[in-house]
């Protein structure tokens, strides 16, 4: 039988042509062991190993369960149905004793090589152990789901004995998982009466798919000639000279161990921010107090005014956690590409501070689908994955086209996220932990075994909400502190962003019931932190420190208005924001203001334009407006929501649309932001104007694009709310921002007298929306950490999605504003260009692959479609059928532009796109127009 073993092949390549090279199945699987057994003992973070060892009762256990899990995943390719793949491979094995009928040829494709692992590992398991049958679930649906999803049940249940194998390849195939559990020394006795949770199964089929990805690695694990056949050793218990190189090639980052600290809050603050040069606040101080005293694992809520320092005071916790926890790393999520690419600065000075263990240093991520343009970000190891294939992907049934190893593509770029100890990212990150798609355990991966930081947490929607509290229980299931940051919540997503992850943490510790959350209704204080406790959550509220009063004032919405406004209050100088619900006003309202002030006095800033241009206008913004900021004498910044996120920028005067009134705060929240700085006389004091609405009537009316944003009653409602500061009463930060916040969002406010219609009428659009957005969302929607097993878990997933992708944004983000172009120019000569300012690069023809650094230009010209052309669904698709004509194919090689679409200008950067004339000005922006019909 050992000349049957021998021949039993695993990895081939080419695999199209004859085949050169190959690789023993034995010996890939001896190498997985290997692999895992690497995994768990240098990268694993102590919370992951921690979290199987409690399920089968000791770390030792927990790596041998582990080294033979990673050594029977694929023994399902010592089966017909997998063997016929490869004509050379396989009539050896038919010489060596391995036969299969005609039929296998055919229908191999009814038996994948997953599915027939899980069969023989729980047919083995069933005749040479007493392990229960649910054990025996729980262990195969490990093997069953390596390749990212988990079948049926039923499908265990292999009824074609022809593709499974009988006699002498079930002979070989219990050999395998004979010889693996010598490997792994696991004894059986060691798991009798242990379950595994569902959370487990998941860790482990993740640590899994890393040994195989690893072991699959040509560079790391080199293949034999074809004309090879190695002898049958003994099994190894201790990793072979071949893993041990291997593995330093795949040049993985050893596990980061969090420094323990007994000094005190000051001194940890002055240590590890030593550019503040003040002492911690009291805000701060709490926060570090609470991640030293809180239930672990646990949730840490900080709801602080903007400017607080609660990212400081955040990363201080999440160390502190991290080393109660046994965390390996930080990961660090924001809402948008921009405030995650300016974290990632503070993250990295803060990095500069913080003991880096056994590694001479920290490895650190950006990852979102910009990350390769930041300068900032360090590269990191990464694994170098060859096309060397197992199974015939369905992209080459039929049709040519670049064959991407699934390995390579989460190796590389923002997929190296699960290797690295810091990283910093978009929500959708996180979000997409509970999606059903393909490896969603590899992301989770790359979350439990850091503590993970949600900043602006409040501006997660109900759809993006549905996806955030599921993926909040999984977290917590695995056992994984998180820490959420927002200027301020409402008391009810409050209540169900805690019961989210108490859902999971008390299935975790077997608890049942979730601890009561009513304290957390209301108004609770402010600035007020919630952490896990014991028996519930604990509440701490702050001193508000100093406290500044801002006039409110209601301004009519005409240009008129706002230009009189703003000559009078910067007749002496100063510098002003105007914020726009909408790239369309905000175009309208800039073109004005430079009418009246001149260009060199206005700048515009919004989404849309190219992402050139937006990350020149954020140093822009930083270098004139941000705390050690030259700030000129006159400045108007024109802009949208993206002047309410992030960016540490200070103004005199504030013009806002009426906007939620949590996001009302945040925008109010940039005024007079840096303390101690002399302001021009006329905008001594700080003010708000607000806009947006028609005021003069007996209920205010929101313009209609802000109500196509937020809908009505958010705005009626901040409104209603703000009426005596609108009225004159000041207006008191931090004091008030808590109760108005919770007013606004009383699912039983009361409107005002004679509102009644348009409040009812507004409250019945906004619950049918919130509903059809909650519905949407649970399509995909990964199920709660409980059950038995994992199989079936993954019924009508996404299957393999890249969350960067126009589809994979779509599946967490429910915007219609999601297709994104790349701006070329193509002249009268018919010689494609970049856009002149950027460089003065002519493109190769479009075929033709670029070299990266013109990918890297190209990719820095990318920028969204407006709403008019993709929200109507048959509009999207005449505009994405235009712009598929101009096809450049050559992009598809290079990962930073696979399957971007093109947007060609001409000279005057203009073009006829699908009925509509688009523009592109660096001063304005992209535009686009309607044309009339013919």
């Amino acid at each position: 039988m050992s000349g049957a073993v021998r021949a039993a092949w695993a990895k081939s390549w080419p695999f199209v042509g004859g085949v050169e090279q190959w690789l023993p199945l034995d010996q890939h699987l001896a190498d997985s062991t290997d692999v895992a057994g690497l995994l768990w003992d240098d990268w694993l973070a102590d919370s992951v190993r921690s979290l199987v060892a409690s399920a089968v009762g000791d770390a030792c256990t927990a790596r041998r369960l582990v080294r033979f899990l990673a050594g029977v995943h694929d023994v399902g390719k010592a089966s017909p149905a997998f063997a016929v793949q490869v004509p050379r491979l396989a009539d050896r094995m038919v010489r060596s004793g391995l036969r299969f009928g005609a039929s296998v040829t055919n229908d191999r494709t009814a038996l994948r090589h997953e599915v027939a692992s899980a069969a023989v590992i729980e047919r083995r398991l069933a005749q040479c152990t007493s392990l229960s049958s649910s054990m025996r679930e729980q262990l195969s649906v490990v093997a069953a789901g390596h390749h990212g999803a988990y079948p049926p049940r039923s499908a265990v249940a292999v009824s074609r004995l022809d593709l499974l194998g009988e006699g002498l390849w079930v002979d070989v195939q219990h050999l395998l998982v004979d010889r693996a559990l010598r490997r792994s020394e696991l004894r059986w006795s060691e798991l009798d009466g242990r379950v595994l949770p569902v959370a487990v199964q998941a860790a482990l089929t993740a640590i899994v798919i890393m040994a195989d990805w690893i072991a699959s690695d040509e560079f790391c694990f080199p293949l034999l000639p074809v004309d090879v056949l190695p002898e049958l050793d003994e099994p190894r218990v201790s990793e072979s000279g071949r893993a041990v190189e291997g593995w330093r090639r795949a040049g993985l980052p050893r596990r980061w161990t969090a420094p323990s600290s007994d000094v005190s809050i000051e001194n940890l603050f002055a240590r590890r921010f030593p550019n503040l040069g003040t002492p911690p606040r009291s805000v701060q101080r709490a926060v570090v107090r609470a991640a030293s005293d809180m239930a672990v694992p646990g949730l840490l809520m900080v709801e602080a005014p903007m400017g607080s320092g609660k990212t400081e005071a955040a990363l201080l916790a999440a160390e502190l956690l991290a080393a109660r926890s046994g965390a390996s790393g930080i990961f660090v999520a924001l809402p948008t590409q921009a405030t995650s690419s300016a974290m990632f600065s503070r993250v990295h000075d803060y990095l500069q501070h913080v003991p880096s263990g056994t590694e001479p240093r920290h490895t650190l991520a950006l990852v979102h689908g910009k990350a390769a343009l930041n300068e900032e970000a360090s590269g990191l190891p990464s694994i170098r994955a060859r096309t060397v294939l197992d199974e015939e992907p369905r992209e080459h049934r039929g049709r040519l086209r670049p064959l991407v190893p699934v390995a390579e593509a989460w190796a590389r770029g923002r997929k190296r996220a699960a290797l690295a100890q810091f990283v910093v990212g978009t929500i959708d990150q996180v979000l997409f932990s509970a999606l059903l798609a393909r490896h969603v355990v590899i992301r989770q991966l790359s979350l439990i075994g850091n503590v993970v930081v949600i900043d602006e947490v409040h501006a997660a929607d109900t759809y993006m909400a549905v996806y955030l509290d599921r993926a909040l229980a999984w977290l917590a299931s695995c056992g994984t502190p998180v820490v959420m940051l927002s200027a301020t919540l409402p008391a009810e997503r409050r209540r169900a962003l805690y019961d989210a992850y108490e859902s999971g943490r008390a299935g975790s510790l077997g608890v049942g019931a979730v601890a009561d959350s009513e304290c957390l209704g209301g108004d609770i204080g402010y600035p007020a932190l919630v952490a896990t406790g014991v028996a519930g959550p604990v509440v701490a509220v702050e001193e508000a420190g100093l406290s500044s009063d801002v006039a409110v004032r209601r301004v009519d919405d005409d240009l008129g208005s706002l230009v009189a406004e703003l000559r009078g209050a910067l007749r002496h100088g100063g510098c002003a924001a105007v914020v726009r619900n909408t790239v369309a006003r905000a175009q309208e309202t800039a073109a004005a203001l430079e009418a009246e002030f001149g260009s060199e006095a206005v700048l515009l800033v919004h989404s849309r334009f190219l992402d050139v241009d937006r990350r020149a206008h954020d140093r822009r913004l930083l270098a004139e407006l941000g705390p050690r900021g030259e700030r000129p004498a006159l400045r108007i910044v024109v802009g949208t929501q993206v002047l309410e996120q992030s960016l540490d920028i200070d103004f005199d005067l504030m013009v806002t649309d009426l906007a939620p009134v949590d996001l009302m705060f945040q925008r109010i929240g940039r005024l007079h932001r840096h303390a101690g700085r002399p302001r021009p006389v006329g905008v001594a004091l700080a003010r708000c104007l607000v806009t947006g609405a028609e005021w003069k009537g007996p209920v205010p009316v929101p313009v209609t694009g802000s109500v196509r944003v937020y809908g009505a009653l958010p705005l009626l409602a901040a409104a209603h709310v703000l009426d005596a500061q609108l009225d004159g009463e000041p207006l008191r930060l931090p004091v008030d921002i808590a109760r108005l916040v919770q007013d606004a969002y009383r699912p039983d406010l009361p409107p005002p007298a004679g509102w009644e219609a348009a409040w009812e009428e507004a409250r019945r659009a906004n619950r049918k929306v919130a509903a059809a957005q909650r519905k949407k969302a649970a399509t995909y929607l990964l199920d709660p950490p409980e059950g038995r097993s994992l199989f079936g878990a993954f019924r009508g997933g996404v299957g393999n999605i890249d969350e960067d992708s126009p589809e994979g944004q779509a599946c967490v983000r429910d915007s219609g504003d999601s297709v994104e172009v790349v701006v070329v120019v193509c002249g009268r000569d018919g010689i494609d260009r970049l856009v002149p300012w950027l460089a003065d690069v002519a493109l190769p023809l479009r075929h033709v692959p670029l070299a990266d650094g013109v990918a890297r230009l190209v990719a820095q010209c990318t920028v969204r479609l407006p709403p008019a052309m993709v929200l109507d669904p048959a509009v999207a698709r005449r505009v994405i059928e235009h712009l598929e004509r101009d096809r450049f194919e050559g992009w598809d090689a290079t990962p930073l532009l696979r399957r971007q679409l093109a947007l060609v200008l001409d000279d005057d950067l203009a073009a006829d796109v699908a009925g509509f004339t688009v523009t592109y000005d660096r001063r304005q922006g992209l535009t686009a127009l309607a044309q009339a019909p013919p």
